[in-house]
């Protein structure tokens, strides 16, 4: 059972230290990003799967810049076989501010359902910049391992944008080699490994992750990121044995972030 790791200000000494102790042992981590919505939607006549890689980048990245995430979910699997998994609470995103009044209402309210307190966000959660010297001086980074989230584009350009502290590049090229450098060569989508792995294997990652026999019982009240990273690994562990040495054409590294 994976016991999800809840961080807020008031821990988040005590957490860093504890992912200090198994980051440089790491072999496999997940992440999972929970973001307020999107604000741009396109054209509203070009479907996003009929957009260019450059088109649906562009759209990304217009909705991740001016948003904040809102927490980050993070499971690692080391090199002994333990798997340690938090769920980062952040502070920067102000429920308040004009941009959240341009957000989708229907993202607010589900988030809202599933027990996001956003005032407890605002005033009790970690800023962005203590993640990022967090993941950068922890060693998790120089462990190389391989990394995988679900439908990932999101995922990784919120994250990229936490590791960089700043607004993303201007085109994919110039994303892509940011990911390399601030997070890793190998990033994997675990969709587009099920979908290799079984045309059929399709839907939310719940219900990938039960169809691959890898859903985890998670001991938490509320642990919407910290859940969903548990999941991304343990999908990706399972595919990432079923598929052998075919994983590796799936990576960034090779062939972009596939979402895009």
């Amino acid at each position: 059972m994976a016991a999800v790791r809840s961080v807020w200000s008031d821990n988040f000494a005590a957490e860093s230290a504890v992912l200090f102790d198994v980051a440089p042992h790491a072999t496999h981590v997940a992440f999972n990003v929970q973001y307020p919505g999107c604000i741009f939607h396109g054209d509203g006549k070009t479907h996003y799967t009929n957009l260019t890689a450059e088109e649906r980048y562009a759209l990304v990245r217009a909705n991740v810049n001016p948003l904040q995430p809102l927490q980050v979910g993070l499971a690692v699997r080391t090199d002994d076989g333990r798997l340690l998994a938090w769920e980062f609470n952040l502070s920067n995103f102000d429920i308040a501010s004009d941009v959240c009044y341009r957000c989708a209402p229907d993202s607010i309210a589900y988030l809202a359902s599933r027990g996001v307190d956003f005032w407890k966000l605002k005033y009790d959660g970690i800023p962005g910049y203590r993640l990022r010297w967090l993941l950068r001086d922890s060693g998790l980074i120089r462990a190389r391992p391989a990394w995988a989230t679900f439908a990932g584009a999101f995922h990784v350009a919120y994250l990229l944008k936490i590791m960089i502290g700043e607004y993303l590049p201007t085109n994919l090229d110039g994303f892509m080699n940011l990911v390399r450098q601030k997070i890793g060569a190998h990033v994997y989508d675990v969709k587009l490994l099920a979908r290799e792995h079984d045309h059929g294997c399709r839907g939310p990652l719940k219900l990938i992750a039960k169809q691959l026999g890898a859903a985890p019982s998670v001991e938490a009240e509320t642990a919407l990121a910290g859940e969903a990273a548990v999941l991304a690994l343990q999908s990706f562990e399972v595919l990432k044995d079923k598929l052998g040495n075919n994983t590796g054409k799936y990576s960034s590294e090779l062939c972009g972030i596939q979402t895009f």
